[in-house]
């Protein structure tokens, strides 16, 4: 493992820390779920559909019911 140090700004700071103690993880734990989600392909970053992308036949259910339930 390599170690990092870093500056920041105590708003930055305090809000790690409420997520730390939120998800009961370290602050490596953050950083790395961060990195994960960056690097993932765009259309899955930027897609209102994304991770259900694979599933076809659960993709055509959603936008079924949400054509059937707009007002």
């Amino acid at each position: 493992m390599k170690k990092i140090e870093i500056e920041l700004d105590q708003e930055t700071f305090n809000k790690i820390e409420q997520l730390t103690q939120t998800h009961h993880c370290q602050v490596s734990d953050l950083i790395k779920a961060m990195i994960e989600q960056l690097t993932k392909p765009e259309i899955i970053n930027n897609s209102f559909i994304g991770e259900w992308s694979n599933d076809a036949d659960l993709v055509d259910k959603m936008v079924e019911d949400i054509l059937q339930h707009r007002s």
